[in-house]
């Protein structure tokens, strides 16, 4: 049985009642994991003291970040949008299930083919999980920003700015992941075929977007290795890099 289809295909014996579950909450593992994510890198959390160093400069939640920083995310959310509202929009309901997880095709002369879709059953709840991280990110740069910076200014503000792009990346990560899950979902989709004889012989008749699978293959394979490689440059962030200390030589 697979377990993953698109980027990261996987071939695995599991209960139905597990696969049922996985294909139902697959879109939603991403988003939470990258939840968990963000909730983990708001501690530590530090309360304001008298004892920082003054500070005229007022502290916001981009204090400690680059403008280019907030590009990718941005982007990454929009397509996710896009793509979530126009497969929703094309999504029907299943008539044994009533979910919108269905694509039905006309062919004419009462037939038409039909197959698995990402439709709203799947997107409205990860647009809730969207909306959640983006609430808890900000949540996370506040946090980080508001507390008064410590005697050692430059190890305070490096600290807090490699905390800033951690939230970041991990955020980017979650949404370029669940884009792949996604763009792997209608690359299914597009691939679907169906085929009748007629007195003329056999017709063939596919998709409207069935031109876009292997682009669709191809991005989502290229979204999930980003989201993946994001996810790990947090991971080795936070191991301690070691300096050589500076020796006094006594003469």
């Amino acid at each position: 049985m697979r377990l993953i289809d698109g980027p990261l295909s996987l071939q695995l014996d599991l209960p139905t009642v597990i696969w049922e579950w996985y294909r139902d909450y697959r879109f939603t593992i991403p988003l939470s994991l990258g939840i968990l994510g963000l909730v983990l890198l708001a501690f530590p959390v530090r309360a304001r003291s008298g004892r920082g160093a003054a500070e005229l400069t007022p502290r916001t939640p981009v204090s400690f970040s680059r403008g280019w920083w907030f590009v990718a995310p941005a982007l990454i959310l929009a397509l996710v949008l896009i793509v979530s509202v126009t497969a929703g929009a094309a999504s029907q309901p299943d008539p044994t299930t009533g979910r919108y997880t269905m694509y039905f095709v006309d062919l004419g002369g009462e037939r038409g083919m039909g197959t698995s879709i990402y439709g709203w059953f799947n997107s409205l709840p990860c647009l809730i999980l969207t909306g959640a991280m983006i609430v808890i990110a900000i949540l996370d740069l506040f946090l980080i920003a508001r507390p008064a910076l410590d005697h050692n200014q430059e190890r305070a503000v490096h600290t807090r700015t490699v905390r800033t792009r951690n939230v970041l990346l991990v955020g980017t990560g979650a949404l370029l992941v669940h884009f792949g899950l996604i763009l792997g979902s209608l690359a299914g989709t597009a691939s679907v075929r169906s085929m009748f004889s007629t007195s003329e012989g056999g017709v063939t008749f596919w998709t409207t977007f069935a031109a876009l699978e292997p682009a669709l293959v191809g991005a989502s394979r290229l979204a999930a290795v980003l989201g993946f490689a994001l996810w790990v440059a947090v991971a080795l962030s936070a191991i301690p890099s070691w300096r050589r200390a500076p020796a006094t030589i006594n003469s």
